[in-house]
């Protein structure tokens, strides 16, 4: 296997064989290979892919780093059955073509999208950073860039293009022949030209910047390879097709998403100013009235009997989060993993060694701003923490034993805010504050206001979003489609042209209310006063207790 420290050394043609027990036997390039047997990739071992849900669901086992794996794979499997599509159907168009160099830009854009997850994954950028920092945009995707242009700088893409290269030596005029040394000279410097080329493109394959767009060589009808590893139009990418199927598969859940399908029947089409009407397709493919956009970018698109699928792709994404991911137990224990960190932020230090072998410490908020620190932060930290000396961590480790033994807050009751009031909980951390002080304050009755144990520290709020990934807007009104009677016009589908079963709404916000204190006085009155609290909010019929005598 290649040496990371010696890229002139690797051959780039190499194939590399993987047993992955999702997607069978997968192939990725020597360049992937190289990648994943860096420290900064290989960290990924040590971050859950689902954070907390392992502690309640056993076999939840897996981590970032075989998801990163199927993502490579699925990117380059998207990539070049786009590529036979294209040469096919539009052959002429030289600037939308993908090349070989794009599909390995896909593979390691696939390869390190998750680079930037710290512990417990999503948890550590929503309820650790930005409780810490309110005002902070710092975001996994752009951790994860930073960490690809540290984890490069010893290392070379090394993709050859010889159309830009004969474009390149045309414009200058120069060939061997005439002036081999300007010649030589010239080809370094456009190898470095390409090198800078693929990883700006990359870093807009895991996180689209229209700043960074203009330094990746790409041409615009390209842009719907932005759509693959990280899709910001319409959510539907390889990152959701190996999440879907991989978490499924470990958390014992039936996956009936078919995500080879999807590809199967993926082409890339420009949207045209028509209206598709009934005479326009074969009676087994009508659609009335189908709208097209007047988007004048290439676009991915799906055949139109592939709709319900997409729709239950994204049903299947809720379902995923209401079943795991946002299990009542699982936040919970995220959010008590996250407070460890909080007690320990000043006490707990990263210690890296500089060029000079001087070493500098990092608190875990300072480490995020430094890819060499980031690097050894993983879930590791809590078992640092637990087995610390430390008497500073103190507060730290009396919260990992209530983890360890089970004593994790309990959960008094939720309640579902009608669709009116919704929208006032939508800056999750400012409105779980909000609500909490609200709750402690709520006027229930006299005897019970005067005698009342309830403190601040004794409630903990937590405001659950389920979403098909676009808030309260259908992100498949943002697909396109095309019909196999006319299908290099695409268009998109209006809801009601689809099914009359399918959701109106997309997104919706669950109130949790839990209780640190094990006293069962002060549980009891936490739940009195929640649903005091909900009937003040007129959330009458609309939220559910938990009737289990505490």
């Amino acid at each position: 296997m290649a040496n990371p420290t010696e890229p002139n050394k690797r051959k780039f043609d190499k194939i590399t064989v993987f047993n992955d027990p999702v997607h069978g036997h997968i192939e990725l390039p020597e360049i992937c290979v190289t990648i994943i047997n860096t420290p900064e990739f290989l960290r990924l071992r040590n971050i859950k892919q689902l954070g907390a849900t392992y502690q309640v669901f056993p076999g939840a086992a897996h981590n970032r780093f075989e998801h990163c794996i199927g993502v490579s794979y699925l990117a380059g499997e998207f990539g070049r059955h786009l590529k036979k599509q294209i040469d096919k159907e539009h052959g002429e168009n030289e600037d939308m073509k993908i090349t070989p160099r794009d599909i390995i830009c896909l593979q390691v854009a696939g390869l390190c999208h998750d680079i930037g997850h710290g512990p417990m994954s999503h948890a550590f950028q929503s309820r650790f950073v930005h409780s810490l920092e309110k005002s902070s945009e710092w975001a996994h995707e752009d951790a994860s860039c930073k960490m690809f242009d540290h984890l490069m700088r010893d290392l070379e893409i090394g993709n050859e293009d010889e159309k830009y290269v004969q474009k390149r030596l045309n414009e200058e005029n120069v060939n061997k022949d005439s002036d081999e040394e300007k010649y030589n000279n010239l080809m370094k410097e456009i190898k470095k030209e390409i090198e800078t080329q693929d990883r700006e493109f990359i870093k807009n394959l895991i996180h689209f910047s229209k700043e960074r767009n203009e330094k990746t060589g790409r041409k615009s009808d390209k842009k719907f390879l932005y759509e693959i590893v990280s899709n910001d139009v319409n959510g539907i990418d390889v990152d959701k097709f190996d999440y879907f199927a991989r978490d499924c598969y470990h958390l014992g859940f039936r996956n009936n998403f078919d995500h080879n399908r999807l590809i199967k029947f993926s082409s890339v089409r420009k949207p045209g100013p028509k209206i598709i009407d009934d005479d326009d397709v074969d009676d087994d493919d009508k659609d009335d009235d189908v709208e097209d956009g007047t988007d004048e970018e290439w676009h991915i698109c799906y055949r139109d009997k592939q709709v319900e699928d997409i729709y239950h792709m994204f049903l299947s994404k809720v379902i995923l989060h209401q079943r795991a991911c946002m299990h009542k137990t699982v936040q919970i224990l995220e959010r008590m993993y996250m407070e460890v960190l909080i007690e320990a932020k000043d006490a707990y230090k990263l210690i890296v060694e500089d060029e000079n072998k001087k070493k500098k410490e990092y608190t875990i908020l300072e480490s995020i701003y430094d890819m060499e620190a980031y690097a050894k932060l993983t879930d590791n930290v809590f078992f640092d923490i637990q087995h610390s000396p430390s008497k500073k961590l103190e507060k730290s480790k009396q919260i990992l034993e209530k983890i360890n033994t089970r004593r994790h807050y309990k959960l008094i009751s939720e309640a579902i805010p009608p669709k009116t009031l919704q929208g006032e909980y939508s800056n999750t951390i400012e409105a779980e504050n909000r609500i909490r002080k609200e709750i402690i304050d709520v006027n229930v009755d006299a005897k019970s206001n005067k005698d009342s144990k309830l403190k601040d520290e004794d409630l903990l709020v937590d405001i659950v979003f389920f979403s098909f990934g676009k808030e309260n807007n259908n992100p498949v009104d943002n697909v396109y489609f095309y019909n196999k009677k006319d299908f290099l016009r695409p268009f998109k589908m209006e809801k009601k042209n689809v099914s009359h079963l399918l959701p109106d709404t997309y997104c919706e916000r669950h109130i949790r209310l839990y209780a640190r204190s094990e006293d069962q006085d002060v549980q009891q009155e936490a739940k009195k006063r929640f649903k005091s609290w909900c009937e003040k909010k007129n959330m009458d019929g609309k939220w559910r207790f938990d009737l289990k005598k505490i």
